[in-house]
């Protein structure tokens, strides 16, 4: 009962926000804007956008999984992670589970040590996000319907700073006695010795810099992406606001409050960009702000999906063929 209701209230939000957007915006009128669009730039600019992510993703994947859990190959971890899209289409999570288990079935590695690597790079990923708005403020200063964004986030990016590099200290001096006393308390005893954090013990300072240097590319075209997509409604959204809203809409989409956050991505999208975009068919009156906003990052949602689930598919039929041939000759 409990999984019906984790997969049904998911699908009811995200029907109920579609039904809100869609009151607000007729669907006539993001299916006029889909006839201004360029499609074969569109097309070409999300494959392009789909493996640029991919190739730094699977260089970092592939030297943090080496460096720490057990020896892959470029092309292993192109398969695998081209395999695991097919679960992140349906949830975040999901993928890197799926990560964990196929190298604990193929290189006999601890799934909570592999798992451990992957949070090594998603908290990165998480600094990077916000450091991305925390940038962007410098050159604006911005209320959005009477929230302080400025004062939020000045608020935030010091606590994810501070908690970070303490984080990172207690574990280069995890054999100090003061951090070995911690370990009369249970919680701090099991995250100590588990081995999901043991990559955190075993990491230098080389290894951080290495992650935060190759994360940039993948975090820029991920934040900025929605740009690309716009090109090719002859719309543009002004960079600094996008790298101030764009973070916040891709934590809360990562929720699981709607199925991969649509619906939830595509409300944000709008709320947040419709006062910044710009277009030569607004001053023609053809389209709105919304009407554009919402049609793009719809199309930008599901091309990467679509793209997602057939590239998921190639490389999971290849691994599985691989597999089998593995398990033919050892037999």
């Amino acid at each position: 009962m409990k999984k019906i209701l984790k997969t049904t209230i998911p699908l009811i939000l995200c029907l109920l926000i579609f039904s809100y957007i869609f009151y607000k915006i007729p669907p006539k009128q993001a299916l006029e804007t889909l006839t201004l669009t360029k499609v074969p730039v569109f097309i070409l600019l999300s494959i392009l956008y789909f493996f640029w992510v991919h190739i730094f993703d699977c260089l970092t994947i592939r030297h943090f999984i080496t460096r720490f859990c057990s020896p892959i190959t470029h092309k292993e971890s192109w398969l695998v992670r081209g395999v695991t899209y097919l679960l992140m289409i349906i949830n975040y999570h999901a993928a890197q589970g799926g990560f964990a288990v196929y190298f604990k079935k193929t290189h006999k590695a601890p799934i909570a040590k592999t798992l451990g690597t992957m949070a090594f790079i998603s908290i990165a990923d998480l600094v990077l996000i916000i450091t991305s708005a925390v940038i962007a403020l410098i050159f604006t200063n911005v209320t959005y319907k009477g929230f302080d964004f400025r004062l939020f986030m000045l608020w935030l990016a010091p606590l994810v700073y501070i908690g970070y590099i303490l984080w990172i200290i207690v574990w280069r001096n995890v054999d100090h006695p003061l951090i070995v006393k911690l370990k009369r308390f249970r919680l701090m005893r099991w995250i100590l010795e588990h081995n999901l954090f043991l990559i955190f013990r075993e990491a230098r300072l080389k290894d951080y810099g290495i992650l935060f240097l190759s994360r940039i590319p993948i975090v820029v075209g991920v934040v900025g992406g929605l740009n690309l997509a716009m090109y090719a409604f002859h719309a543009h959204i002004d960079w600094i606001k996008l790298f101030l809203y764009n973070p916040a809409i891709m934590l809360i989409s990562t929720l699981p409050i709607t199925p991969s956050g649509l619906g939830t991505g595509q409300f944000l999208t709008i709320e947040f960009f419709k006062n910044h975009t710009t277009s030569t068919h607004f001053a023609a009156g053809l389209i709105t702000p919304e009407s554009l906003l919402l049609t793009c990052s719809l199309m930008w949602f599901l091309a990467n999906q679509i793209i997602k689930a057939i590239f998921g598919t190639i490389c999971l039929f290849w691994t599985s063929t691989d597999l089998f041939k593995n398990t033919r000759s050892s037999s």
